[in-house]
């Protein structure tokens, strides 16, 4: 008792904090089992050579016809940067912006250039080279979760994935962002096995680098949980808390720096057509009719009494408190039109409620569960019988967040989004019965659902690749499930010494499931049968020998002026326009180019009155054809399908159409200069000429 005054005092909420810290600790480790299968010897030499055969193959689909179309989407973006770059060293734009995305690859591009020469070619060799080596490192991370036969299938989904070889094959930062993310798993899984800081300082500059070729890398940052989670090592998972605050927080100043290099586009462009597609939410609740709300009521509220029975099944009180209050949310979530949360608090409380309780909860939960349906068909009924489409009804009952970003990642592999539902689906019924879930659940869990669950919540309908940060994830799941389930079929039918047979035939058999080798085929002999033909509209329009005194306007503003220096005009509705313009000195310019837009049937109708003793053309866009560019021309489709212009030009895709407006009096057009060549100079930064 001497030197108990000099003992420092202890702080009791600091020791509160540390216990509940300790026996969450304790808990989420005793939910896992590490999987990682042991390699044999004698399978390395068999391996390696099957990998090189691999990465071969891998590395022809995506240097074969790298060249074959031109430039389309958003490539010429980055190749007018990389243009600015190879001239001074800045990736400035037409209008003088600076772009900000991908500098990384913006400067591996600008040193293609320089050395083969300014060509679609060039511009994709490092999206190419960066494909192969993706191949290797998704294998070298797939090693943690599967055995050989596994692991080069997987390999080998990886190297004919349609998708991947698109992007391979694409001037865009996607392939880039993926190598990025697999390069982080490998060291990420390296310093699970090692503990070296090295390996955990690599996968933070992996996901440094990712997020500067797409901030959406950013997504998958819980694998920096998964070491400490699957050993029940606290230090490991701290360093992991760590390194993935480090992530963040380079994350919020990197996207904050890149959203300050755009202008804000005003607001009153298009006020009032609504909110940008892929901003767009569901429709805004409207009262329904009294019988059909009378008849919500009374069956929420019955499936609030069956809720408040099954919860006081549930032992301790804790417990039965917590799952009460979790299906009472369920029957909220449901009259207020948000079925999604609904469905994940109700699996959630089934996983609390079986897990914790004496007896079978099952059947309660059936029961309660066909008092949740009521609810869905009254409101089903209810919302049917206004106008929308099915999509749209769904979409109003689900609510947000949303669930396209599940449909989209499923675009990439239909069969490995299956069976990564699969695993989470088999994962959460393990937890329910007091068994331990696999590593690679937590994986698709952590990297997968919990990503797109947040992206739903900021954007309504994504694209696919905004979805890509998770596929790599996916893939490993899913061959991770299936290797798992072919296991236990082994155990079960088949004889011991045709294991490794079978093994073998099943990794290929999911392989080839999961790529689908006709749309590979289709992916690799590219063409302009899937791709637009600016180029050729562009080629077709030096052949004519066109001169300042002409007035073109383009439906894709970006890839003419790469290819014809500059144009006047863009044309594009303001539902799609508004989210790319600025206001300059009273005038809506497009703020990648300067150029001027005609945004509805009245502003080009203006135009082509302004410079009727000129010849005016129209230069058609081969993309975003799923409706013949109804929605992306607004009022102005009705114009330019009026037979009123003739069409002079239709390109090598069969959709890019160049129409013709010749001048209403003779004049003689004088000598001047016409515009630069293709892809040979860099187009001049100032806006078109009225």
């Amino acid at each position: 008792m001497a030197d108990s005054p000099t003992r420092p005092a202890s702080l009791p909420g600091l020791s509160v904090v540390t216990t509940a810290w300790t026996e969450l600790f304790r808990w989420l480790t005793a939910l896992f089992e590490c999987t990682a299968p042991a390699v044999a010897a004698r399978d390395r030499a068999a391996t390696a050579g099957m990998l090189a055969v691999i990465l071969l193959a891998g590395g022809f689909t995506r240097f074969w016809g790298l060249d074959n179309v031109g430039l389309h989407g958003d490539e010429e973006t980055m190749a007018m940067a990389v243009r600015h770059i190879v001239e001074d060293g800045t990736p400035i734009l037409p209008s003088g912006m600076l772009y900000p995305r991908g500098l990384t690859q913006l400067y591996l591009m600008a040193a293609s250039v320089r050395l083969f020469g300014e060509s679609e070619w060039a511009l994709r060799l490092p999206s190419a080279i960066c494909g192969v080596v993706m191949i290797a490192l998704v294998f070298a991370a797939g090693r943690r979760f599967l055995r050989p036969h596994w692991n080069l299938a997987l390999t080998a989904s990886v190297a004919f994935l349609p998708h991947l070889i698109t992007y391979s094959q694409t001037a865009r930062m996607y392939i880039f962002m993926l190598t990025a993310i697999a390069a982080a798993m490998v060291c990420i899984f390296a310093w699970e096995r090692n503990g070296k800081t090295g390996s955990l300082l690599g996968a933070i500059a992996a996901f440094l680098i990712g997020i500067d070729f797409q901030p959406l890398t950013v997504t998958v940052t819980p694998l920096f949980l998964l070491p400490g989670l699957l050993q029940r090592d606290m230090r490991k998972l701290t360093g992991g808390l760590a390194a993935m605050a480090v992530v963040l927080l380079f994350y919020v100043f990197f996207d904050g720096w890149v959203n300050a290099q755009y202008p804000v586009p005003p607001k009153d462009v298009a006020e009032d057509v609504g909110p940008p597609p892929i901003e767009s939410t569901p429709a805004p609740y409207q009262p329904l009719a009294l019988s059909f709300q009378i008849a919500l009521w009374v069956a929420g509220l019955a499936a609030a009494f069956l809720a408040f029975r099954l919860g006081r099944q549930v032992q301790p009180r804790s417990m039965s408190i917590i799952v009460t209050l979790l299906l009472f949310g369920v029957v909220l979530c449901q009259l207020l039109l948000m079925y999604h949360i609904a469905a994940i608090l109700f699996v959630v409380s089934f996983v609390m409620a079986r897990r914790n309780s004496a007896r079978e909860v099952l059947i309660p939960f059936c029961i309660f569960g066909l008092g949740c349906a009521v609810i869905a068909l009254i409101h089903g009924t209810a919302l049917a019988s206004r106008p929308g489409s099915i999509i749209q009804i769904v979409g109003a009952m689900v609510g947000q967040p949303s669930v396209w970003p599940y449909v989209r990642i499923a675009e990439f592999a239909p069969v490995a989004a299956v069976l990564a539902s699969i695993t989470v689906a088999v994962a959460l019924f393990n937890l329910s019965s007091r068994a331990p879930a696999t590593d690679y659940s937590l994986l698709a869990i952590s990297c997968v659902w919990v990503p797109l669950f947040a992206i739903g919540f900021i954007l309504w309908n994504v694209p696919s690749r905004y979805t890509a940060a998770s596929l790599l994830p996916l893939l490993l799941c899913a061959f991770a499930f299936a290797q798992r389930a072919v296991d236990w079929m082994n155990d079960r039918w088949i004889p011991p010494g045709r294991f490794r047979a079978f093994q073998a035939i099943a990794a290929v058999v999911v392989a080839v499931l999961v790529v689908n080798p006709v749309r590979t085929l289709a992916a690799v002999n590219t063409d302009y049968s899937s791709h637009p033909d600016h180029k050729g509209a562009a080629q077709f329009m030096q052949s004519l020998g066109f001169t300042e005194d002409d007035v073109l306007i383009a439906e894709d503003v970006l890839q003419q002026t790469y290819y014809l220096g500059k144009v006047d005009y863009w044309l594009l509705s303001r539902k799609y326009a508004r989210r790319f313009v600025e206001r300059v000195n009273g005038r809506i310019l497009d703020f990648y180019t300067h150029t001027p837009v005609i945004m509805s049937a009245a502003d080009l109708e203006a135009v082509l009155a302004q410079y009727r003793d000129r010849r005016i053309f129209i230069i058609g866009s081969g993309e975003n054809q799923r409706d013949g560019r109804r929605d992306m021309r607004g009022d102005m489709y009705e114009t330019l399908q009026s037979g009123r212009f003739p069409v002079i030009y239709t390109g090598r895709d069969g959709l890019t159409k160049i129409w013709r407006i010749e001048p209403e009096v003779a004049r003689q057009v004088s000598p001047v200069a016409s515009r630069p060549a293709i892809a040979a100079t860099r187009p001049a930064p100032s806006a078109a000429s009225e």
